[in-house]
């Protein structure tokens, strides 16, 4: 069994406040969360309104899956919310 933890740093450009940044997250880690099967929560940045940082806990069978899955997450919320920068903070595998 394997486990990848992840931290990605989300800039929100176009929140106008938090309430807006908080609807656009709940989206974004509801949709996450069903599609690709991890574990993702906002772990900083929860008074700032312009930016958030997100942690994820992926379990798997087999380790080499870890890459092209975070680039699919990745590209997901890339192309889901064009609007939206995405940012790799680290990445540690267990």
């Amino acid at each position: 069994m394997a486990l990848c933890y992840i931290e990605i740093k989300v800039d929100l450009p176009f929140a106008q406040n938090l309430k807006d940044k908080r609807r656009i997250l709940t989206s974004i880690t509801s949709r996450i969360s069903k599609k690709y099967n991890v574990s993702i929560s906002e772990i900083d940045f929860n008074d700032v309104w312009k930016s958030a940082k997100l942690g994820m806990a992926i379990v798997a069978q087999n380790g080499r899956i870890f890459d092209s899955m975070i680039e699919n997450i990745i590209e997901f919320v890339e192309s889901s919310y064009p609007e939206i920068r995405v940012t790799i903070i680290s990445k540690e595998k267990l």
